[in-house]
């Protein structure tokens, strides 16, 4: 630290000088004699300093040969001293000769300024060079070192014992005095220094510090002073070799001059002409240029003239790419390339309206009649699979398909308007030709015009409109559909005709739209169509009410054949024409059934019950299983047109197809009429499909009707006010009962029917007939249970009455009563008419109840009396018990095991 500080010591020209070590500061002029003895003690003399004026402040040295002889010659030799950098300390610790110390080299020129690249180069170089001379200078050292001789051992001691001194002096003097921020003004360091505990006053203590400061600064400077004027001495020659350096490069750098001049300057005269030459080459091409850009308007317009697009816009194309690249930044042909957007903004104008003219036709020339554009002929695609080649070629081929969406679009609805205005005035023409009367063919084209004319049309006008209509709009279409397809080739166009020539050069991503673009322009269309179709069909929506099935039919099938033909074309399913055909529809089968609800309602409440004969076609119907129509009428009082059997016959299958036998069913005529409706359902569900759900619903409410209307009818007795029936009888039940039987027979092949003509998303909505049948089967088991209860109440009462008689009481012969008499009677009479209209194993299963109903009957009204009677009253009851088993045993179906509990009666 004390070295550092050294070399930041300075000398004033004024012969002034201070040392520096930390904070601590001392004036040479105030520690003179202090110093000089200390330099004695260390065994070296100051220099006696004789006033003289070779020094300052009028002090001289003992050399008096360099004595400067005035004032002027030693402020300059002051000045030298302090450019070599040496100061008045240095000079007079010398240990060489004043006279060598004080002879002044020739000044060198400042040396040249480096670029700081320059600089790191020179730091590389010396550092390879160090790393490469490093071990020799070692080697040098090492060897070149002598023994110690007496002087040397006597530095050396001296410096060991500077060192050791000095070790002393730092560890003396207090860290605070050593800060760099030390400042004895500073009230923080004064306080601190007042405050310690030494009893020294504080300026003897500062004396002491300093004064031990200098001498050990000193006798280190004293050491190391031989080192410092060496190192002084290299300097003054490396200054002395970078001025030679600098005056040889200054002599190098005006010999590079002269050659430059004599050899270079020359030859560059050469490079300069044939720079020249190609300059003016390239001017004239661009004159040229220029010419060929000016000339390109007139010949667009004369290509324009000729309808020659491609030409046209080739020669737009590579003007504007002239302009862009080799004519970039060339004033006077500036606007020239605005005056070539216009011009191709016109060609987009003009092949857009040709190919608008092409795609719908020349409407302008059809006068008398209202035609739609047929199919595409050949030279028609040619021209609008090149003119979509020019619009593929400017990046407007998207913007061409709108165009067209909107023309496409202005004139469907105006097509459609005229053509159906145009074959309404044919029709109204046509009447009139046939009923002769002059009619006014003047009509107005608004909307509300040709609405008004649909609904005054009679069904088969009006479906003549329709045939007239859709296929008028189907060929349209078509004819989109194949101009879509000449869109498509557009690219192949192009690359056909400019593939040989140049890279054909065109936006992928307008072509892609522009095929995404017409396909939703085909689709568009098509709704539009399907839009005006519907509107069509909803003028007449009042009519559908009382149109009959085939009507209906003829209006859905041109329908459905049209949406079916554009769903194909499009590729895309349309709803809206389908749903307002569908609505239609529904419209149509709301009020069908509607009929059919109330004339079944009014059938069955006039309805007398009594068997009606059975048409053929009723007996082929059921055949058929309900593919069959029905063209016989049924009259009121249950006879047919054509009598052909009393009842029906079904065959039975059994579990492997194996035939089964028949059921027969005698029927009433509200029962005919139901199967006749059932077959119209059916037939209904295989022509309009898109119902199917509809009816099978229909269908089932209509069974529902009949199911409930018959039971409240006969087991309800309604038809007593209804039909004016005397009361309800066997007959009426069994009837009611076959006619149930046979609906349930039927339901089987009723739901199968209808499956074939259901999509197979609704066959689940047939599970519906399950609870028709079931609702059918409960209604059947209550007929038979009130048959059987009728004759349970006969059985009651005629066995009561017997009870409560003095029959009873005994003393009668012993006969059969003629209550009981009556009452097998009316058993045997009901026995005969269910076997002669219901199913023998139905009548047999009621019979067997009637019996189990006998002889609970019986015991319950004989048993306690036998017991308690006498041997007379006993016979009485065996004699009516007799009867009783003879009768039931003899009739078919009960045979000698009926009644067995009633034996013990009998024994008696």
């Amino acid at each position: 630290q004390i070295s550092r500080q050294f070399s930041q010591t300075s000398a004033s020209a004024t012969g002034s000088w201070r040392i520096q070590s930390g904070p601590a500061v001392m004036h040479a002029s105030s520690s003179r004699d202090f110093r000089v003895k200390m330099g004695e003690r260390n065994g070296y003399r100051t220099p006696t300093k004789k006033t003289g004026i070779g020094y300052p402040n009028g002090h001289g040295g003992n050399n008096s040969a360099h004595r400067p002889t005035d004032d002027s010659d030693r402020a300059l030799r002051a000045m030298q001293m302090l450019q070599i950098g040496q100061n008045l300390t240095s000079v007079i610790n010398s240990p060489l000769q004043y006279d060598s110390q004080f002879k002044l080299p020739p000044l060198p020129p400042p040396p040249p300024e480096l670029a700081p690249e320059n600089i790191e180069s020179g730091k590389e170089a010396m550092r390879r060079y160090m790393r490469l001379m490093g071990p020799f200078a070692s080697t040098y050292h090492s060897q070149s070192i002598t023994p110690k001789g007496q002087g040397q051992q006597e530095k050396a001691e001296q410096a060991e014992q500077a060192e050791r001194e000095l070790e002393h002096c730092l560890a003396t003097v207090p860290k605070v005095y050593f800060r760099p921020d030390f400042k004895i003004t500073d009230k923080s360091f004064f306080t601190e220094l007042s405050e310690r505990k030494d009893k020294m006053v504080l300026q003897d203590k500062l004396s002491y510090f300093l004064d031990l400061v200098e001498v050990n600064l000193l006798k280190q400077i004293c050491l190391r002073s031989s080192s410092v004027f060496a190192a002084l001495q290299t300097i003054q020659k490396l200054h002395s070799d970078v001025a030679a350096a600098c005056i040889q490069i200054k002599s190098i750098r005006a010999n590079i001059r002269k050659l430059h001049d004599y050899l270079v300057a020359s030859a560059a005269n050469v490079l300069r002409s044939k720079r020249r030459q190609k300059n003016i080459m390239c001017m004239k091409q661009k004159l040229e240029m220029i010419a060929m850009v000016v000339g390109a308007q007139p010949t667009v317009q004369v290509l324009l003239s000729t309808a020659d697009f491609a030409n046209a816009l080739n020669l737009i194309t590579s003007t504007k790419d002239m302009l862009r690249n080799e004519l970039k930044g060339v004033e006077c042909v500036k606007n020239i390339e605005h005056k070539l957007d216009q011009q191709a903004i016109l060609i987009e104008k003009l092949v857009t309206t040709d190919f608008i003219h092409l795609a719908l036709g020349d409407q302008n020339a059809q006068k008398d009649a209202v035609k739609l554009p047929g199919k595409l002929d050949p030279d028609q695609k040619i021209q609008m699979s090149h003119l979509a080649a020019n619009a593929l070629k400017m990046g407007k081929l998207t913007h061409l398909v709108n165009s067209l969406g909107t023309a496409v679009n202005k004139f469907v609805k105006q097509i459609i308007r005229d053509l159906i205005n145009h074959r309404l005035d044919q029709i109204m023409s046509r009447d009139t030709s046939v009923n002769g009367v002059q009619a006014d063919t003047k009509n107005d084209d608004t909307n509300s015009t040709w609405k008004e004319r649909l609904k005054g049309l009679d069904q088969s006008q009006f479906i003549d409109v329709l045939n007239h209509f859709f296929p008028h709009m189907l060929r349209f279409i078509r004819r989109l559909d194949s101009i879509q397809t000449t869109v498509k080739k557009a690219k192949l166009v192009l690359m056909q005709r400019e593939g040989d020539q140049e890279p054909v050069v065109y936006k992928e991503e307008d072509f892609s739209s522009a095929c995404e673009q017409f396909v939703r322009l085909v689709s568009s269309t098509c709704e539009l169509i399907h839009g005006r179709a519907s509107q069509l069909l909803l003028t007449r929506k009042e009519k559908y009410k009382s149109l009959n099935l085939s009507e209906l039919k003829a209006i859905f099938d041109v329908t459905d054949a049209f949406i079916t033909d554009s769903e194909k074309l499009c590729n895309k399913t349309f709803y809206g024409l389908r749903g307002t055909l569908k609505d239609q529809t529904k419209r149509f089968l709301e009020e069908f059934h509607k009929k059919n609800l109330n004339s079944l309602n009014a059938s069955l409440e006039a309805e007398m019950w009594k068997q009606a004969d059975v048409p053929r076609e009723f007996q082929d119907l059921i055949d058929s299983g309900f593919k069959r129509k029905i063209h016989a009428s049924i009259r009121r009082d249950g006879m047919a047109e054509t009598k052909v059997s009393r009842v029906i016959f079904f065959a039975v299958h059994g579990q492997n197809g194996a035939h089964g036998g028949f059921l027969k069913f005698a029927l009433v005529s509200s029962t005919l009429i139901l199967l006749k409706m059932i077959s119209r359902y059916i037939e209904c569900a295989a022509q309009l499909k898109v119902v199917g759900s509809d009816i099978l619903n229909k269908l089932v409410l209509l069974l529902k009707l009949f199911n409930s209307k018959s039971c409240g009818l006969v087991l309800g007795a309604a038809a007593i006010k209804t039909a004016g029936l005397r009361n309800i009888n066997v007959t009426h039940l069994a009837l009611a009962s076959q006619s149930l039987g046979l609906v349930i027979s039927q339901i089987p092949v009723i739901r199968s029917a209808l499956a074939t003509h259901l999509p197979p998303k609704h066959h689940v909505l047939l599970d519906n007939f399950n609870n028709v049948n079931n609702d059918y089967v409960e209604h059947q088991r209550e007929i038979f249970n009130k048959l059987v209860q009728i004759i349970e109440q006969l059985a009651e009462g005629a066995m009561k009455s017997l009870i409560d008689s003095p029959w009873a009481q005994g003393g009668d012969r012993i006969k059969v009563e003629k209550g009981i008499k009556l009452l097998m009677k009316q058993t045997a009479s009901m026995h005969n008419k269910l076997s002669s209209l219901i199913d023998q194993e139905q009548r047999d299963s009621i019979f067997q109840q009637i019996a189990a109903v006998y002889s609970r009957v019986t015991m319950k009204h004989f048993s306690a009396l036998f017991e308690r009677g006498d041997s007379t009253l006993k016979k009485k009851i065996s004699a009516q018990v007799q009867h009783i088993l003879s009768r039931l045993r003899g009739l078919t179906g009960l045979g000698r095991t009926a009644c067995q509990d009633l034996e013990g009666l009998v024994a008696a």
